[in-house]
């Protein structure tokens, strides 16, 4: 029995090791006449929130952490500025939210500062704010003082080591309501590099708190709350015809209530709480809806929408019927 069944592979084996040594057959193309028609719109892209490849990738917003909602113990991301004649501390304030939808700021309180020794508060960006010459970034923040405070605050993009400073500006006026103030930070013919940081100081003391701070470099046709030139540009050289967005697992998150928020994203960035993602941290939502649509304008392409529909990875769902009703109106 062994060696029938021996017999029967080895010639099997003699067979196909022949068959090998056959020429294959031709595959001869010949494009000199077209014998049907492909759709224009066939090939296109589709979109996911995944390895921050929106938050820290194609959204241009260089500021990580820049509403203090990424961790609800600690300022995520932002570390106090001092040295041996300064000093600084910062914690997390919910007791003085920006506005109801950004429940909480960040407190700093400076004990000790002068103009030759300031101290404050810094964001590294996403694994660092990259710096390029002859270059306007766009710089907003909101912040308030208590009664007393003169200011001002001096804003900076800085080396990593604080030692190097390629721009800055200085804000005065701040109250002890809350204000929104914006400056350009210009830098000169400086040495190109990615390992910046972007720093908020004070030259004497007091306690200050801050909400949504933004950075934001030259974006794709200028938009105020838009994309990076250099990914945008590989992404329009492709020339897709559609888009789908805002991608798949993103859509449905983890639970029902952490799905993308649609309605949440839409308004000034101040107004977006942003949510969590399921890829493991929070999204600040800056990539909304209207920043989507105007994506795929840019694109000149086809807007391809997912939408929620009922289900979540965690096996957490909506039934059904009724309950379902209030998510296909939204």
């Amino acid at each position: 029995m062994k060696a029938a069944t021996f017999s029967v592979l080895t010639l099997a084996t003699l067979i196909a090791s022949a068959a090998c040594l056959v020429a294959g057959p031709a595959f001869t193309v010949d494009a000199s006449q077209a014998k049907g028609k492909v759709s224009p719109k066939l090939y296109g892209l589709m979109t996911e929130e995944i390895n921050h490849s929106y938050d820290g990738g194609l959204y241009a917003e260089l500021i990580r952490n820049r509403a203090f909602l990424d961790d609800a113990k600690s300022p995520a991301n932002w570390s106090v500025v001092n040295d041996n004649a300064s000093a600084a501390a910062i914690a997390l304030d919910p007791a003085t939210p920006l506005n109801e939808k950004i429940k909480t700021s960040l407190r700093l309180t400076v004990t000790t500062a002068t103009k030759e020794h300031p101290a404050g508060v810094a964001n590294s960006g996403y694994w660092g704010i990259p710096v390029h010459p002859k270059t306007e970034y766009r710089a907003s923040l909101w912040a308030r003082a208590e009664a007393g405070f003169t200011g001002p605050l001096t804003v900076a993009i800085v080396s990593d080591d604080g030692r190097t400073v390629y721009a800055s500006e200085k804000i005065s006026g701040v109250t002890s309501g809350w204000k929104k103030f914006e400056v350009t930070l210009k830098t000169g013919n400086v040495t190109p590099t990615a390992q910046a940081r972007f720093a908020i100081t004070l030259d004497q003391p007091g306690p200050v708190n801050l909400g949504l701070v933004s950075l934001f470099p030259p974006t794709w046709n200028d938009r105020p709350n838009g994309l990076r030139k250099d990914i945008m540009q590989m992404l329009v050289d492709m020339n897709p015809k559609f888009l789908r967005f805002p991608g798949g697992n993103y859509v449905e998150g983890n639970k029902v209530e952490e799905r993308f928020p649609w309605a949440k994203t839409l308004g000034p960035i101040e107004d977006r709480p942003g949510h969590w993602c399921n890829w493991g941290y929070r999204s600040s939502d800056g990539m909304g809806l209207l920043e989507f649509l105007e994506w795929c304008e840019d694109m000149k392409a086809e807007p391809v929408l997912a939408v929620y529909a009922g289900y979540s990875l965690a096996q957490d769902r909506v039934k059904a019927g009724p309950d379902l009703e209030p998510f296909v109106k939204e």
